[in-house]
């Protein structure tokens, strides 16, 4: 199997705190692997907590926290989420750093504190396909990860990223990129079973639309230089994506009691 080079631009770990001042408050969790961390693009701006934060903080206080680091796979996500310390609400700083210029403060490994948030955006999966996790093993990781959040995290809407379409990744040779693909529609289908048995947890699957007519393989204009993580505009339409399906939530979500208020 080839090795993919990551475009080192941001750190492929990320622990990061934040709070955006003013309007009712939400509570924001994010989560996951590389792509959650931001590989591809130079800073957490660009990224998909930068993008999330500016767009949701239009009409909220955001009360924000990113845990995340590239080569983690859901066994790894678990770990970190059952480690998790007492707390009885995320600990945010009114003066905190904006998410552009935000870095690395502490390991992926670092226990996070337990904390009540609104919302948990996941990104889990690739390092699973390329690890070649076990379909079973999958399930059973996803059904644990759900239920800490719901219960030690108090999680009230959950959203999770599809697999990305892996037989469109340019820096992948044939036919690895056709197995990694297939690999991904497995571990797809069996997230999107799994999630209709909960209340408050959603499928993100993102639809690319072509940004250049020209290129036949629309997927390349989203991709870094790297082949294999979002750049700018990747992240922007995923922000876009999971800020339309929240929004579908939020009025509900803060209409009752927010997690912070």
């Amino acid at each position: 199997m080839g090795r993919c080079q990551c475009v080192n631009k941001v750190d492929s770990k990320a622990d990061l705190k934040g709070h955006a001042q003013s309007k009712p408050s939400l509570a924001l969790l994010i989560v996951g692997d590389s792509a959650a961390a931001g590989v591809g693009v130079s800073n957490q701006k660009q990224a998909l907590s930068g993008w999330l934060v500016e767009s949701l903080s239009t009409n909220y206080c955001i009360n924000w926290e990113l845990k995340a680091k590239a080569g983690v796979n859901s066994t790894d996500l678990l770990s970190m989420l059952q480690r998790a310390k007492p707390n009885s609400e995320p600990t945010v700083d009114s003066k905190s750093t904006p998410p552009s210029i935000l870095t690395s403060t502490h390991d992926f490994d670092t226990p996070l504190e337990c904390g009540a948030f609104d919302v948990a955006v996941i990104s889990i999966g690739v390092n699973d396909i390329t690890g070649f996790t076990s379909l079973r093993k999958w399930r059973c990781n996803l059904k644990q990860i759900i239920e800490i959040l719901k219960a030690r995290f108090q999680c009230r809407f959950i959203v999770f990223t599809a697999l990305p379409p892996m037989h469109e990744f340019p820096a992948l040779p044939q036919p690895l990129r056709w197995v990694l693909g297939q690999k991904a529609k497995y571990l797809n289908a069996a997230l999107l079973k799994l999630v209709n048995n909960y209340h408050g947890v959603n499928v993100l699957t993102l639809t690319l639309n072509p940004i250049d007519n020209s290129q036949s393989n629309n997927t390349h204009n989203y991709m870094a230089e790297d082949g294999f993580h979002p750049q700018v505009a990747g992240y922007q339409l995923w922000s876009n994506a999971v800020v339309k399906l929240v929004n579908e939530e939020l009025d509900e979500l803060v209409g009752k009691n927010s997690h912070v208020g």
